[in-house]
């Protein structure tokens, strides 16, 4: 596989992209994006526990000290 990426600025509706000669007679796939960095970036959705879960855990302990500091990536 072959791959060409080039980012352009279009001034025109129009867009002309020459292809190696080895991609003569190949079948391609044509990908066009907008790279517009001015689009809001999602927030990742924080992820919560069903519902019927609440109020069914209890914390027996200091649940940090299970587990050694290296452990944790702290040392």
């Amino acid at each position: 596989m072959q791959i060409q990426r080039t980012i352009q600025i279009l001034e025109t509706p129009n867009l002309v992209i020459d292809q190696p000669s080895s991609f003569a007679h190949k079948r391609v796939e044509i990908l066009i994006m907008t790279l517009d960095e001015n689009e809001p970036k999602t927030a990742k959705q924080r992820q919560t526990p069903p519902p019927q879960l609440a109020g069914q855990v209890k914390e027996l302990g200091d649940v940090m000290s299970t587990v050694s500091a290296a452990d944790w990536g702290y040392e």
